[in-house]
């Protein structure tokens, strides 16, 4: 969301809106089914440790994610990515939402979701129903931080990240008792 609220400042029209919704969506959608693809393969090698080292991996991503949170200054993130889509412009001359910016983006901010389908795969849980809902989700936040922009984006932007490494944190602890 906070990648798209600082695009959204500078680059909001109609086809910037589908093109960033469609991707976040679309690679929030596939990275879980890679990283469960994944762990599903070495599910049976790391049978008797695969739902701990599930749990550790995501409890892991939830704490750094937490730790960043804490550390940074208001608006610290939406700098971050805007330096991001500055740089990806000032090479490019052109508009984020397209090309090789795009798609870099869009992995970067799916990464978390290959490492919850590896989690998933070890554990041999089922992938599709929670693919489809992040990817679905993702690409309503990208909407909606399109249409925030940048000032929502500083006001809210640690409060999200907090409580999104919250919740990873409680989906890793979860693992270990399902």
């Amino acid at each position: 969301m906070s990648v798209c609220m600082v695009i959204g400042v500078r680059w909001s029209g109609v086809r910037q809106r589908f093109r960033l919704a469609w991707h976040m969506g679309l690679f929030q959608f596939i990275m879980p089914i890679i990283g469960w693809a994944i762990g599903k393969q070495l599910a049976d090698l790391l049978r008797s440790v695969g739902s701990y080292l599930g749990a550790a991996l995501v409890f892991a991503i939830g704490v750094k994610m937490l730790i960043e949170a804490i550390k940074a200054t208001p608006g610290a993130v939406e700098h971050r990515t805007e330096q991001l889509a500055e740089r990806a412009v000032h090479l490019k001359r052109r508009d984020p939402t397209q090309g090789w910016s795009l798609i870099f983006l869009s992995v970067a901010t799916s990464l978390d979701a290959l490492v919850v389908g590896f989690s998933l795969g070890l554990k041999g849980q089922q992938i599709w129903a929670a693919s489809v809902m992040i990817g679905i989700t993702a690409a309503l936040m990208a909407l909606i931080g399109v249409a925030i922009g940048r000032r929502a984006g500083v006001a809210f932007g640690k409060f999200a990240e907090i409580a999104g490494a919250l919740m990873l944190m409680a989906l890793g602890v979860s693992f270990c008792w399902l």
